[in-house]
C-alpha cells in the first residue's frame, strides 16, 4: 500500500500541477478580457471628454460672439431710446453719420409710432407697418418687457430671413413706437462651423423653443422647434454619462455642450456627430484588440509550454523561480510605490497596526530607506504621522470592509511634506496592499489649467468669468465688515477708430498697454479684469473716502490719456471710466448697471472723464 501510493503520488501531484496551470490560463485570459475592456472604455472616455472639452470651448466662444453682437444692437436701441425721450431726438441717417450707430450685423433699423407705422429706417426696403408683429403687441401693451428677440421670419422683400430685436420707446410716460433693428440670423454663427468637422452643428436657440440660427455643413435654417431646456438638460447628461442624444431636428447621434448666454434669453450649442468623435477611437479599438488577441494566443501558447514542462519537477521548480522573477520585476520595476502589510492585532483581535510583509525600491526610495529594511517594521514606527493625516484610519476601514479605497491627498511625511500623493488601499490575505503615486506634477497641471480658464489670453488679466467670481466674493466681505467696496467701470474712446485705421494688431497692442498701465495705477489688493473687446473693471476693496476713490480714478484717467506708441506713431486712446459704490443688501446686477450706466453717462458728457453713479435709490 506504502509502494501504491508512492506510485500514486507523482500522479496526482502532476494532475494538480496542470489543474494549476489551466487554472492560471484562464485567469489570465480573463484579466486579459477586463483590461483590454477598461482600457478601451478608458480610450473611448478620453476620446470623448476631449471632443466635450473642444465643443464646451467653441461653445462659450459662440455664446460670447452672440453676446457681443447683441451688446451692440442693445447699446444702438439704447441710444435711440435715450434720446427719443430725453427730448432731443436725431435721425437715423445723422446717427450713422456721427458714427453712433453701425450696421455691421444689422440689415435694416427703423423707428415706428404707436400705431406701428414706420417712421423712419435705414433701408427702404422694410414693410411698412408692424402693428399686427406679436412682439409689436407686447410692447404696447406691456411696459416691462426690455429687449425682446423675436422669431426668425422671412424677408419677402429682399428674399432670406430676418431676426427683429426690438425695444419699446415712450413719450411722457406712455408708449410711442419701438426701434427695432433688423439682424441677418445667419450671423449669429457665421464662421464657426470652419474647421469643424462634417456634421457639427452651431446653434442658437431661444429659450422660447426657437431656433434662431442653425448652422450645419454650410447652410443655415431657421425657426424650427427645439426644447431649449431639454438641449440644457441633455447636455449636463451628456457629460454625465459620455454618451450622445440624438438630434430632435434631423436624428443625428452627437455629443454636445449648450450654455446660457448672459443676458439673453438663448442658448449657445456646439454639437459634434458622434462618428466623428469616435473615430480616433474605433482606430484605437482596433489596435487595443489586435495586441491582446496576440497577447491571448502567447497567454495559449506559453500554457502549453508549460504544460509540457510541468512533466518533470526540475521544469516545475524552474517554472516557479521564474515567476519569482518576475514578480520581483514586476514589483520593482512599478513607478508606483508598494507595501504588502500584515494586520497586527491586540489580544481582543482588534487590529491596531500593520506589519510590512514586502516593499519595491520605490516605495524605499520614498521613505529614503532599503525595502529590505522595512520589512518586519510597523506602519507607524516608519511614518508616524499616518496616525495624524487619516492615512491608518483608511487601512483599517479597507481591511474591516474588504473593498478597496482610495484618495488624494498632501504628505504629511517629512520626506514628502506637501506634495500631492495618490493612495490606494486594496484588501489582501491578512492584511492590505497600499500603493502609493506621486500626483503633484498633475496637480499643479489642473492648477494651472484653471488658472488658464480665468485669465484674458491676450492682456494676461482675470476675465469675466473671474471676474464675476471675485465680484460675488467681494460684495459679501464688504457687506460683513461695512468697509466700502466700489466698482469702476472703463471703456477706451476711439478703440475702434484705432482698428480701422492701424490694424487689429495695433489695436491688441493698445489693449496689453492699457492693461499694464491700469494695473500700475491699483493697489495690489484691487482687481483689474477685461470685460472683453475695449471694456474694463476695477473692484476697489475697502476703497477708503470718496476723496481717495477719486484720486485713484483721477490717477486712472490721467495714466491712460497718455499717448501710446503704436505702429510707430504716438496715438491717444483716453478713457471713459464709471464707477459705483456697493450699498449693502444691493444686488450684484444693480452696481454692475449702475457703474455701467455712469461710464455711459462720461461717453455722454464728451468721453475722456469720470462719471460716479448715484445711490440706488437716488438713481430710481
Amino acid at each position: 500500500m506504502t509502494e501504491n501510493s508512492s506510485a500514486r503520488s507523482p500522479l496526482t501531484s502532476s494532475v494538480t500541477l496542470h489543474s494549476a496551470l489551466l487554472a492560471a490560463a484562464v485567469l489570465l485570459l480573463a484579466v486579459l478580457g477586463v483590461v483590454t475592456q477598461l482600457s478601451l472604455d478608458t480610450a473611448r472616455r478620453n476620446e470623448v471628454q476631449r471632443a466635450l472639452h473642444d465643443t464646451e470651448r467653441n461653445t462659450q466662444k459662440l455664446a460670447v460672439r452672440v453676446g457681443e453682437v447683441l451688446d451692440r444692437v442693445d447699446q444702438t436701441t439704447l441710444l435711440v431710446k435715450s434720446l427719443h425721450e430725453t427730448g432731443n431726438p436725431m435721425s437715423l441717417s445723422g446717427l450713422r453719420a456721427a458714427g453712433l450707430v453701425t450696421l455691421d450685423t444689422t440689415r435694416a433699423l427703423l423707428i415706428t409710432d404707436r400705431r406701428g407705422v414706420v417712421q423712419e429706417s435705414t433701408s427702404p426696403d422694410v414693410v411698412l407697418n408692424l402693428a399686427d408683429e406679436d412682439d409689436f403687441k407686447r410692447h404696447l401693451h406691456d411696459p416691462a418687457v426690455g429687449l425682446s428677440i423675436g422669431a426668425p421670419q422671412p424677408d419677402h422683400l429682399n428674399g432670406g430671413w430676418m431676426l427683429p430685436v426690438m425695444r419699446r420707446l415712450t413719450h411722457d410716460g406712455q408708449f410711442d413706437g419701438v426701434v427695432v433693428a433688423m439682424l441677418d440670423p445667419g450671423s449669429l454663427t457665421k464662421g464657426f462651423d470652419q474647421g469643424e468637422a462634417p456634421g457639427t452643428v452651431i446653434t442658437v436657440i431661444g429659450l422660447d423653443n426657437i431656433n434662431r440660427s442653425r448652422r450645419l455643413d454650410g447652410s443655415v435654417s431657421f425657426g424650427e422647434k427645439v426644447d431649449a431646456q431639454k438641449v440644457l438638460q441633455r447636455s449636463h447628461k451628456i457629460r454625465e454619462t459620455l454618451q450622445p442624444f440624438y438630434s430632435q431636428v434631423d436624428g443625428t447621434a452627437r455629443f454636445f455642450t449648450a450654455l446660457p448666454i448672459d443676458r439673453y434669453p438663448m442658448v449657445a450649442v456646439v454639437a459634434v456627430t458622434a462618428d466623428a468623435v469616435t473615430a480616433g477611437y474605433q482606430q484605437t479599438r482596433l489596435r487595443l484588440l489586435g495586441w491582446s488577441a496576440a497577447v491571448a494566443l502567447l497567454i495559449v501558447f506559453g500554457t502549453l509550454v508549460l504544460w509540457r514542462q510541468a512533466r518533470g519537477l526540475d521544469s516545475s521548480r524552474r517554472e516557479a523561480r521564474r515567476a519569482k522573477a518576475l514578480y520581483v520585476a514586476t514589483l520593482d520595476g512599478s513607478l508606483d510605490a508598494l507595501w504588502l502589510m500584515r494586520a497586527e492585532r491586540d489580544a481582543s483581535g482588534q487590529t491596531h497596526d500593520f506589519v510590512i510583509t514586502d516593499a519595491n525600491r520605490r516605495a524605499g526610495a520614498m521613505l529614503g530607506l532599503d525595502p529590505a529594511a522595512m520589512i518586519g517594521r510597523r506602519a507607524t514606527e516608519l511614518v508616524p504621522s499616518i496616525r495624524e493625516d487619516g492615512l491608518l484610519n483608511l487601512l483599517l476601514t479597507v481591511l474591516q470592509r474588504q473593498k478597496p479605497m482610495d484618495v488624494e491627498a498632501q504628505a504629511v511625511a517629512t520626506s514628502m511634506r506637501g506634495r500631492w500623493m495618490h493612495f490606494q488601499v486594496v484588501p489582501v490575505e491578512e492584511g492590505v496592499a497600499l500603493i502609493t503615486r506621486d500626483i503633484d506634477d498633475r496637480k499643479r497641471a489642473e492648477a494651472q489649467l484653471a488658472d488658464i480658464a480665468r485669465r484674458d489670453a491676450l492682456t494676461q488679466l482675470p476675465n469675466r468669468r473671474h471676474f464675476e467670481e471675485q465680484l460675488e466674493l467681494a460684495a459679501a466681505r464688504a457687506q460683513r465688515s461695512g468697509r466700502p467696496m466700489a466698482l469702476v467701470y472703463l471703456d477706451l474712446d476711439g478703440f475702434k477708430r484705432v482698428n480701422d485705421t492701424l490694424g487689429h494688431e495695433a489695436g491688441d497692442r493698445l489693449l496689453i498697454s492699457v492693461a499694464l498701465r491700469l494695473t500700475a495705477c491699483v493697489r495690489v489688493t484691487d482687481l483689474v479684469s477685461r470685460l472683453g473687446g475695449d471694456e474694463f473693471t476695477v473692484i476697489l476693496e475697502e476703497s477708503g473716502t470718496a476723496e481717495d476713490r477719486l484720486q485713484l480714478c483721477e490717477r486712472i484717467l490721467a495714466q491712460l490719456s497718455e499717448p501710446h506708441v503704436l505702429a510707430g506713431q504716438a496715438t491717444v486712446s483716453t478713457p471713459s471710466l464709471g464707477m459705483a459704490v456697493y450699498l449693502p443688501g444691493e444686488s450684484l446686477d444693480s452696481l454692475r448697471k449702475r457703474a455701467d450706466g455712469a461710464m455711459y453717462d462720461a461717453k455722454r458728457a464728451g468721453k475722456a472723464c469720470l462719471r460716479i453713479a448715484a445711490s440706488a435709490s437716488t438713481a430710481g
